[in-house]
């Protein structure tokens, strides 16, 4: 069975021969692959003498030599390369295509396309102003950005992409960034559109945000995307609680914990992984990963250990 099958499988709610896994991203890339750094990402790599086309096929490359190395069915595409970037052409769309060209369609691509409201990282004081003082002004930003995800939507579908991994951060881990009054006027309808206008074109949907979704998860659910990633359990998200009454209607992904992954034991990481493995691969649904990525300084023997357990406990 090929990587793309398997995951299809899985957010069209069927059992696979074996619980797939992916990363968001994974920035720890030196180690295995010869040096390797992305092009447009923590540490670029020396791109001096190198066409956009070279740049293309490296990152593209680079994405299938880590999905290869470490089993991942999905290649999340999030590197648009940056200042490295033909200002004509669009680094993600290309990226996809390369990949395409190289794999043929052993791996499920996906790249951003989330047009909501997410935490700001600038100016947080004046987007909360603006909510509260000027929201038919919000709602005209919120339809503006609805409409532009619905042309990336094609031309991403059009460059090989299978669908989208909604990447909107909504939650810190106290709780949603904005009131759920708040998330159900200015965020929930314009999610539920966008993810209801990419099925009908054909487009597999995984919602992510980090935090504790506990507050709007009805709201996550009706929207409908075929997964949710990433299950924080940092901020207290229990992927057992999630399964248990909500896994008859949503594929899950993700939560093992990244702050173990970081700084905790041999032991409590691999009783992080197992618990996910324990509680959510039953019944097929569930996508194994970290409750976030493999970010720039996560020690590698955290992610070999996980990865070693998922090969020994993956098989239905």
């Amino acid at each position: 069975m090929k990587h793309r099958d398997r995951v299809k499988i899985v957010l069209d709610g069927g059992i696979p021969d074996f619980v797939p896994t992916f990363e968001l991203v994974f920035d720890e890339t030196e180690r295995d692959f010869n040096g390797r750094t992305w092009i447009g990402g923590p540490v670029d790599p020396d791109v001096s003498g190198m066409t956009y086309a070279d740049k293309v096929k490296y990152n593209a490359q680079l994405y299938i030599d880590v999905a290869k190395r470490f089993n991942h069915s999905i290649i999340f595409i999030n590197r648009t390369m940056g200042t490295h970037e033909n200002k004509s052409e669009s680094g993600v769309r290309d990226i996809i295509a390369e990949i395409r060209d190289i794999s043929g369609d052993e791996y499920m691509l996906m790249c951003h396309n989330d047009p909501t409201f997410m935490i700001p990282f600038h100016d947080m004081q004046n987007f909360c102003f603006d909510l509260i003082d000027r929201p038919e002004y919000m709602h005209e930003v919120a339809r503006a950005n609805l409409e532009e995800s619905y042309e990336r939507c094609h031309t991403m579908l059009d460059a090989g992409a299978d669908g989208f991994i909604l990447c909107c951060d909504y939650c810190f881990n106290s709780g949603p960034f904005i009131s759920p009054a708040q998330f159900e006027e200015f965020i929930a309808p314009y999610l539920k559109d966008a993810v209801q206008y990419f099925k009908k074109a054909g487009a597999y949907v995984i919602k992510h945000t980090d935090g504790n979704i506990m507050p709007i998860l009805k709201y996550l659910l009706d929207a409908e995307p075929h997964a949710l990633h990433s299950l924080d359990p940092m901020a207290g998200v229990d992927i057992k609680e999630i399964k248990k009454k909500y896994g008859d209607q949503i594929a899950l992904c993700g939560n093992v914990d990244c702050s173990l992954m970081q700084t905790g034991t041999p032991e409590e990481i691999r009783e992080s992984a197992e618990y996910c493995l324990t509680h959510a691969k039953p019944g097929g649904g569930y996508i194994f990963s970290t409750s976030n990525c493999v970010f720039r300084g996560m020690p590698l023997e955290s992610y070999d250990l996980i990865h070693d357990l998922w090969l020994k406990n993956r098989d239905y």
